[in-house]
């Protein structure tokens, strides 16, 4: 209700009296320790709005609740750029005709057998890195872990030193390699 010659209401609205607000902020969270540069860089506003000591604490669960809820959406936020990331980085592997496509099994195949070779088989932490921060779809980490496996392929063009032709012959030629007869 507006006073007499007062339009606006503008009486009505009256400043907290200054004696309600603190000398120094004593705010106290159940459960929770408050970082007292917060406090400090909060006492200003507080003051500003004439908030008691109390009326400041009552505030706290409040805050401590936007703050909870601040966080989760920011890693829901950071989890969904994740997620985004790891599956352009598997449609990247996909789509790529040198180690995806019509190559991909066989991509995969040498790929872990690259890993195994390292001593990271099936399981191993290691591989569960790869496949939880999404790393394991990046299409270069692909294809260096299926050179690899190519490279200590069974299959593979690496020359022995214990061939059946060294083997099989004489045993003065295997002694004195460099003597031609």
């Amino acid at each position: 209700m507006a006073v007499a010659g007062d339009p606006t209401g503008a009486a009505l609205v009256t400043p907290p009296p200054a004696t309600l607000t603190p000398e120094r902020y004593e705010l106290a969270l159940e459960d929770y320790a408050i970082d007292p540069t917060l406090v400090q860089q909060a006492d200003p506003i507080l003051r500003d709005v004439g908030l008691s000591n109390d009326a400041a604490n009552k505030l706290l669960p409040v805050a401590r609740d936007i703050m909870a809820r601040t966080q989760e959406s920011v890693v829901r936020q950071i989890e969904g750029a994740a997620a985004a990331q790891k599956q352009a980085w598997h449609q990247a592997f996909v789509s790529d005709p040198e180690i995806g496509g019509a190559r991909r099994t066989e991509t995969e195949h040498f790929a872990a057998k690259g890993l195994d070779a390292l001593g990271y088989a099936q399981g191993h932490p290691f591989r569960q890195a790869l496949d939880n921060s999404g790393f394991g779809n990046h299409p270069d980490m692909i294809r260096a872990f299926r050179r690899l496996g190519e490279l200590v392929g069974e299959d593979g063009s690496f020359v022995r030193p214990t061939t059946a032709t060294s083997r099989n012959r004489p045993v003065w030629e295997r002694l004195y390699p460099n003597e031609s007869r």
